[in-house]
């Protein structure tokens, strides 16, 4: 390969090789264009990275600060788990970029989208799986959320998931304006949320539905060992109904977990996010919910009709068809190449 035929050079640089994981196939090096991706991730690698970053050798992406880049002429830092801190403690370097974005933050939030690369289109002949990974237990804290405020709160938000999305919603309690605790409990409700969601469809589901992660709460849920593996965790949700129930630091509906589902094959069920009508357009009414009884339907329906199964899933491929061109677009626009 002769380097000299690209414009640019973009170095992804992650030290633990746990974040190749949330970057989905986009963590692969990559011919984008005139873009030539290389992916430098884990302790050895990265450490290349730096060296590189150090001679001031083509562009760079961090992940999670591992390393944390300050020079914003040649490198961005990109964020998958979302934090206040980049809102406040880092809020003097601009390069910060976020895979999550979080409605309630009255700040500037630069998103670096990454869209799924589906490589090759397939349909089932299967009866599938509901399938979830993920943990469910959350900790209610008497300084921030307590239980019977969600006891309390419960039924209106089962009802309409998104309502924790809305000021209106925290607006009456002025400890809401200070970021790091609305984000703190942002995080609380939307686990619990999840719980919830989780609890319902093993109620009416569990003998179809397997559940890999962590409980460490009574819940009567029977979980299967979490799986770390990346192609195990891709045999798992091919050809298999997977729920999302969205990223917990945020609303965004392309985030680590739905990627993954997404170039796995897997079919994406998906709790409603801040972006779901822009995202899904015409597959919006189909595979998004935003309450318990609509989910359960729209699970109850893909059972049991392996065709329309199959026309959802031929549906999001070619939604994503092109989405080589738009990682591209992400790549220029936000490395200003």
């Amino acid at each position: 390969m002769k380097l000299k035929k690209f414009k640019k050079i973009v170095f992804l640089v992650f030290g633990s090789n746990h974040r190749f994981s949330s970057l989905g196939n986009f963590g692969k090096s990559k011919i984008y264009k005139n873009i030539l991706l290389i992916s430098l991730g884990g302790r050895f690698k990265s450490i290349i990275g730096r060296i590189l970053y150090f001679l001031g050798i083509g562009k760079f992406i961090a992940i999670e600060a591992n390393p944390f880049l300050k020079n914003k002429k040649n490198s961005i830092n990109l964020w998958f788990n979302g934090t206040w801190k980049i809102f406040k403690e880092l809020k003097s370097y601009n390069n910060n970029y976020v895979n999550i974005y979080n409605p309630l933050i009255n700040e500037e939030q630069k998103i670096f989208q990454i869209y799924p690369l589906i490589y090759k289109k397939k349909n089932f002949n299967k009866n599938p799986k509901i399938i979830f990974m993920g943990k469910i237990w959350y900790t209610p804290s008497e300084s921030l959320i307590t239980s019977n405020f969600l006891q309390i709160n419960k039924e209106k938000i089962l009802e309409k998931f998104d309502l924790i999305d809305h000021e209106n919603f925290w607006s009456n309690n002025k400890d809401n304006q200070k970021i790091e605790i609305l984000y703190k409990k942002y995080r609380i409700i939307k686990t619990y949320l999840r719980e919830q969601i989780i609890i319902n469809i093993n109620k009416n589901f569990k003998n179809n539905f397997d559940i890999y992660g962590e409980d460490k709460s009574d819940t009567g849920v029977i979980f299967k060992k979490p799986v770390y593996n990346t192609n195990a965790i891709k045999n798992i949700y091919e050809g298999n109904i997977c729920i999302d129930t969205g990223p917990v630091p945020g609303s965004m509906s392309l985030h680590p977990r739905s990627l993954t589902i997404l170039e796995s094959n897997g079919l994406l069920i998906q709790a409603k996010q801040n972006d779901s009508v822009k995202v899904w357009d015409n597959l919006n009414e189909k595979i998004i919910f935003n309450d318990i009884e609509s989910l359960l339907a729209k699970i109850d329906l893909l059972l049991t009709d392996q065709k329309m199964f199959n026309d959802y899933l031929d549906m999001i491929y070619e939604k994503f068809k092109s989405s080589e061109y738009k990682n591209y677009e992400t790549l220029k626009e936000n490395l200003r190449l």
